[in-house]
């Protein structure tokens, strides 16, 4: 059989016309594979024409027949294809297990300057996270800020954690796998939110209910500025944050418009400041 005739050959066991392209020759030889290996988990036997179809060994040669007379090198062709076809159906995966590597890296490489650059730094009172959609937030400020409610502290260690609401770029996705990271590695007392960021730490059990804090912390929150949330242990809604939108520590600072609402993520030796300081916000909250 000529070479010529072997490719339509090839084509008609692929199921697919002569002028298919490189994409619809990789497509049509997973789908094959995925079927041929359903066939073989069967217990059923299949009839004759459906053997043909499905056998291993012929998909594999008519796909490396395709592709290799599209490139001109039919012996060389089936490594690069079995390469080139990885990379096509787990190139998302690739990308995101990337950029995990990269963002660990840089997380690991910015806790070490960050523990650095604080041993020559006053104590910290407090820690607090800016976590969700605030990308033009200033944490320098903000700590600024905080620190005019109370004189008497020198230092609140405050980081800025930015999670997009949307994913629309690698550098979107970068940012989300950060913030998770952080979550994992780090516990900040306080954490400053957007609506949607409180919603899904709180589903996580990430904050502590304030009906708890208050036992021993009052703090007199009034009514209409306290926000609810559930976790996967209640059954109801329960108290986990409180709104300080438009409190005067945002002076000066890009919300995008966001509400913020702050919630506790203390251990309990912590709580004798994260009650000092959030009586100061609830006191200068309008």
């Amino acid at each position: 059989m000529s070479e010529i005739e072997d490719l339509k050959k090839a084509y008609e066991i692929l199921g697919l016309p002569e002028d298919a392209t490189r994409e619809q020759v990789e497509n049509r030889y997973f789908i094959l594979m995925k079927q041929a290996r359903a066939a073989q988990s069967r217990t059923e036997e299949a009839n004759d024409e459906e053997n043909r179809k499905l056998d291993h060994s012929e998909i594999n040669r008519a796909y490396n027949l395709v592709l290799g007379m599209e490139s001109g090198k039919i012996s060389t062709v089936e490594k690069p294809t079995k390469l080139a076809h990885f990379f096509h159906y787990y190139r998302l995966h690739v990308i995101v297990g990337i950029i995990i590597v990269l963002v660990a890296g840089y997380m690991i490489k910015e806790g070490i300057d960050n523990r650095r650059a604080a041993a020559n730094l006053p104590p910290s009172s407090l820690s607090v996270s800016v976590f969700g959609d605030f990308y033009f937030a200033d944490a320098e400020i903000l700590e600024k800020n905080m620190l005019e409610l109370i004189p008497d502290w020198q230092r609140i260690d405050t980081k800025l954690v930015f999670v997009p609401t949307e994913i629309k770029s690698q550098q979107d996705m970068a940012m989300q796998q950060k913030s998770v990271l952080m979550l994992m590695t780090e516990r900040s007392e306080l954490y400053i939110t957007d609506e949607l960021s409180f919603k899904n730490l709180s589903a996580q059990g990430a904050f502590v209910n304030l009906k708890e804090f208050e036992a021993s912390h009052p703090l007199n929150i009034p009514a209409d500025k306290i926000r609810k949330a559930k976790s996967e242990d209640d059954t109801e809604e329960q108290p986990y944050g409180i709104d300080i939108t438009g409190n005067p520590i945002f002076k000066n600072i890009e919300l995008n418009g966001q509400h913020t609402i702050i919630a506790i993520r203390a251990k309990e030796e912590k709580w004798d400041n994260t009650g000092l300081l959030l009586e100061k916000l609830i006191q200068t909250t309008p």
